[in-house]
């Protein structure tokens, strides 16, 4: 029953030549080497890697998942020889400089490569976007000399990489960390404390870990950042201190281990400045919820594709010869899967375009606003897209029916592995409030304000005759969303707090209705003439109307919950919840 998965490179390939962000970003110095010949060459070498290496042991990991021997994380074997063909690629380093192991392409490029890697394995993504993002922390934040070497080590092979954040007492509240770390008169620090839910604390993919530490420092009075190495050449005995206390039973991602970690007077040394720790970390978190989209996006791409080949495959309904993809509802779920997922795909790519341009864009002005952009859809990203997939996952299995709840046809597991996506990273609600108060609000509407305009510039062509309706809707459904956050923008704190998940779930489906929109606009042909098109121009067309006629309307309802969710009804509804639960009979 299970479905082999094929990576989306055309599609991705035609998503990028179809953006005007990443045409003006290869025409940068720093990317006027790749061309379409490249770029196409890249992708068709990436899907083959996935395709071939990583999508046979999904299931496999699934099934076998981690285990805790002797202190010792153990993942399948099978995943570790993916790890040597994944390194030996090149694959870990896409976007990182030449100097240190990495290719020195987009971010961009990295982001579409790695769609095609977690539709394969999200399991095994989890590695690879530690690996990726701890060699961009270390250079940003340490001295030349220590990052290349860290960073060499990664991109390697040698060495993996974890973001050290979460406390039992603390979850999501940084404030209450009480890790401590105490200088040493050599300029090193000695950590002492206990973490829980970090990603690839331990494994045996590699012999050396280079964990990213969050903890008190300086008194106890602020948060600094910390990388300790699992072997230190100047601890007193192998391990360095840091012990693996517990390998978390989960609902998915079997075959990524998720530790709980203890550290006994491990040796470590501080990046960045004293007290700046959170600061330095949003480096790695930044790329890391990026990452979390591109999961996203994965996974509703391989749910899709196994629903869509299942409902031509399966026969049923009188008809020997009619497959269930011929019945109305069964269609309904498959486009708005397909609707959903290209939405998606075409917005992290552009966001993850927008990264590239604020680092490499010739001028100043440019930078900045690619900057804002980015720092405004990130949350977006994030929050909407691990929610759609999840939600795509389950329709999945819905279309395969009983085979989908069943392991065999591949999808339960599909939503078993996103479930986590809407949690970590900063769960959804922390994303919410992230865009209205501080991205929204405390940047005075500037990356609202990039986004507009965007989107106006993208009004302003004139589009194919069948697209004109979708168009006008989007113009409309713009000019309300913008009305909304000014209203938004004096409420008081009640107010916000009821408000913000369903902003920025409004705000996903306007950029996805966006996003869709220019992939129509960007197919060749037109969908309403009476000459045959290009498939794939009328696949994009009607997907582009499905959203517009059957998702994007959810909208409104989000406008309606927004323009009535006063502070006195924020209030009441906190009052009307139970202190407790009576279990005394």
């Amino acid at each position: 029953m299970s479905t082999p998965y094929r990576p989306p490179a055309s599609e991705l390939l035609f998503t990028l030549q179809a953006s005007e962000p990443w045409q003006r970003l290869r025409a940068t110095p720093a990317f006027a080497q790749l061309d379409d010949a490249l770029l196409r060459s890249i992708l068709d070498e990436g899907a083959r890697f996935c395709e071939g290496v990583l999508a046979p042991i999904d299931s496999l990991g699934d099934e076998q998942g981690c285990r805790l021997v002797d202190g010792r994380v153990q993942v399948p074997a099978e995943f570790r020889a993916a790890f040597k063909a994944f390194i030996d690629g090149g694959w870990a380093g896409l976007d990182l400089p030449e100097t240190v192991g990495g290719q020195g392409l987009p971010t961009t490029l990295a982001v579409a490569f790695s769609e095609m890697l977690n539709g394969a394995c999200v399991a095994f993504g989890m590695m690879a976007c530690m690996v990726r993002s701890g060699a961009h922390l270390i250079l940003e934040h340490a001295e030349p000399a220590r990052a290349a070497r860290i960073a060499g080590e990664l991109l390697a092979g040698t060495a993996g990489a974890t973001i050290v954040i979460t406390e039992p007492q603390a979850g999501s509240d940084v404030g209450a960390i009480r890790t401590r770390a105490t200088a040493r008169p050599d300029g090193s620090y000695r950590l002492d404390g206990s973490k829980i839910f970090i990603t690839c604390a331990d494994q045996d993919y590699t012999e050396q870990i280079h964990h990213f530490v969050l903890a008190r420092s300086g008194g106890g009075a602020g948060l600094s950042l910390f990388v300790v190495p699992k072997q230190h050449p100047q601890a007193s005995a192998p391990g360095n201190g840091v012990r693996v206390i517990g390998l978390e039973k989960k609902m998915g991602l079997k075959a990524s281990p998720t530790c709980a970690v203890a550290f006994d007077g491990a040796l470590g040394e501080r990046l960045g400045d004293e007290g700046r720790g959170l600061a330095c970390l949003f480096t790695m978190m930044n790329l890391m919820r990026l990452e979390v989209a591109v999961q996203s996006v994965g996974i509703a791409s391989a749910a899709t594709q196994r629903a869509l080949r299942y409902a031509h495959e399966r026969r049923q309904g009188g008809d020997p010869q009619r497959s269930i993809v011929q019945h109305g509802d069964v269609q309904r779920m498959l486009m708005q899967m397909q609707a959903l997922t290209s939405a998606m795909r075409a917005l992290v790519l552009d966001v993850a375009t927008a990264l590239d341009l604020a680092r490499h864009a010739p001028a100043q002005a440019e930078r900045d606003e690619a900057r804002a952009y980015a720092e405004f859809m990130l949350p977006i990203c994030k929050a909407w897209m691990s929610d759609t997939a999840f939600a795509v996952a389950n329709l999945g299995v819905q279309v395969l029916g009983g085979y989908g709840y069943v392991s065999d046809g591949g999808l339960e597991q599909y939503v078993r592995d996103s479930r986590v996506m809407a949690i970590y990273e900063g769960t959804n609600g922390i994303q919410a409030q992230d865009l209205l108060k501080r991205k929204l609000i405390k940047a005075q509407g500037r990356g609202l304000r990039v986004l507009a305009a965007r989107i106006r510039g993208t009004l302003a062509a004139e589009p194919q005759a069948a697209l004109q309706p979708l168009r006008s809707a989007l113009e409309d459904a713009l000019q309300r969303f913008e009305a909304a956050c000014a209203d938004l923008m004096p409420a008081d704190a009640a107010r916000l707090d009821l408000c913000a998940a369903w902003l920025l779930q409004w705000a996903g489906l306007l950029a996805g209705g966006w996003s869709i929109y220019r992939l129509a606009v960007a197919a060749p042909g037109d969908a309403s003439a009476a000459a045959p098109v290009d498939a794939g121009a009328a696949a994009r067309s009607a997907a582009a109307r499905f959203y517009f006629s059957s998702i994007l309307p959810d909208a409104d309802a989000l406008e309606r919950k927004i323009r009535q969710g006063d502070a006195a009804l924020a209030i009441s509804l906190a009052g009307a919840l139970p202190a407790a639960i009576d279990t005394s009979t």
